[in-house]
């Protein structure tokens, strides 16, 4: 079900990569990390710079991805050109796009436009466990989203739990419990969930 996201990942840049800590990020010259606890001599390190424009792109490709937003149209290639051309940096900035900016893209015509800005409409309709799952919280995959969304009326709801509620909840671990309140906890998530709200995105669990 999901080998479509896997290939679609599969044509964006790495993110992570195999290199000493001194080693800085070839995209923006942010110092690689890695995670808490990993083995300095096997850990995979990574850039912690949310702006770093792969991780920018990868972010925005999974939010209109079929498995998560569904935004029919908008594919690698076009999500490319909108984050090259600072048009989208996060997910609430598809829903401000301007049709003039879409019909500006390469490759758009006055009907392919219509589709697409048809299509970001509609996708703000969405069940409420494709939001979450594409906001792309770490270890939130489409099946975590899902059995979260099964116990809260709201999105809001659920980010408002915390860590201790969260774990009460039926199928919920403690690194989904610790992976949402994480997310949740930077000052950067809180402003991009409350974009999607004002956007007019679902954030309802039962319709």
């Amino acid at each position: 079900m999901f080998k479509t996201l896997g290939n679609l990942f599969g044509k964006l840049m790495a993110t992570h990569v195999q290199l000493h800590a001194s080693e800085t990020c070839l995209e923006c010259g942010s110092q690689l990390a890695r995670d808490a606890g990993d083995n300095p001599l096997t850990a995979v390190w990574h850039c912690p710079n949310p702006d770093c424009p792969p991780q920018v792109l990868k972010r925005a490709a999974l939010w209109a991805s079929p498995e998560a937003m569904g935004i029919a149209g908008c594919d690698t290639a076009l999500v490319t050109q909108l984050v090259n051309r600072g048009l989208v940096r996060d997910a609430a900035e598809f829903y401000r796009l301007k049709f003039a900016e879409i019909a500006s893209l390469d490759g758009m015509d006055e009907t392919k436009t219509r589709a697409l800005w048809d299509a970001i409409a509609a996708s703000k309709q969405r069940e409420a466990w494709r939001v979450l799952f594409g906001l792309g919280i770490p270890n939130i995959g489409a099946a975590e989203a899902q059995a979260l969304c099964k116990h809260v009326t709201t999105l809001e709801d659920l980010f408002a739990m915390g860590r201790e509620r969260l774990l009460k909840l039926d199928g919920v671990t403690e690194v989904m419990a610790r992976s949402v309140t994480h997310w949740y906890g930077d000052p950067v998530n809180r402003k991009l969930v409350k974009g999607l709200e004002k956007a007019g995105v679902n954030f309802k669990t039962k319709l």
